[in-house]
């Protein structure tokens, strides 16, 4: 998936990162707050939030109290930021071109992550992107029967005494409902299994005379590492 890439300008001068997109904010907080310019201060700053972003070499930012002004020209990375983060800055110069240059050191060597190159205006500028976020989000369980599994599956009336009699838990108030029940793994360990009928009518097997046995599963959930259990009947009974 391609990424849309906002140009930004690293600014030694800001205190604060100013971005112009809603994109790299979690939640805004709107407030109001004035940017100190060479023409004059502006009122440009419309709330204030945490951001995330990405550089274009796989560097995450998330910055706290990060500004957003849509009216403002260009997106602000704050050197404090860059520092926040656990990196530095130094200038190199190749051939003609001079970089700043976004670096770390791991294991006591240095390691340049960005090469930040200089726009016409001799500012010098790096591109940002919306760090893709791919989540799986799994439906919480309700309530009651979150702890209902998690009280080892009491019957009804059960339930009912435990959520009345005890402390420490968020069930107060709560009514056992139609929706709460019934529960598939309480339906499948209440079923009762009758013995089948002999195939001869008059036969009357002595107890232990005949075993007949059957392997069951797998079990949801399981019970502890087992999945299968084994059942032994006894003909006789």
């Amino acid at each position: 998936m391609d990424h849309v890439k906002d140009i930004c300008i690293p600014d030694s001068g800001t205190t604060h990162t100013i971005l112009k997109s809603k994109k790299y904010f979690t939640k805004i907080f709107p407030t109001k707050g004035v940017i100190n310019r060479i023409s004059g201060p502006a009122d440009l700053i419309e709330g204030t939030s945490n951001a995330m972003f990405m550089l274009p070499n796989g560097i995450k930012f998330v910055i706290n109290n990060a500004l957003y002004s849509p009216k403002s020209k260009r997106n602000l990375l704050s050197f404090n930021d860059i520092y926040s983060q656990g990196y530095d800055t130094e200038t190199t110069t190749e051939g003609n071109m001079k970089y700043i240059n976004i670096t770390t050191n791991i294991l006591g060597k240095k390691k340049i992550l960005e090469k930040l190159p200089k726009l016409p205006s001799v500012l010098h500028y790096t591109y940002i992107h919306q760090i893709e976020c791919n989540l799986v989000v799994k439906e919480a369980p309700k309530t009651m029967t979150l702890w209902h599994d998690r009280l080892g599956h009491p019957s009804s009336t059960m339930m009912h005494k435990i959520v009345e009699g005890t402390h420490g838990h968020p069930l107060k108030g709560l009514k056992l409902t139609r929706e709460d029940r019934p529960c598939e793994a309480c339906s499948l360990g209440k079923l009762i299994t009758k013995h089948s009928p002999g195939k001869i009518q008059t036969e009357s097997p002595a107890f232990l005379e005949r075993i007949q046995g059957d392997v069951c599963g797998p079990i949801h959930p399981p019970s502890g590492p087992f999945r299968y259990f084994m059942v032994l009947i006894d003909a006789s009974s």
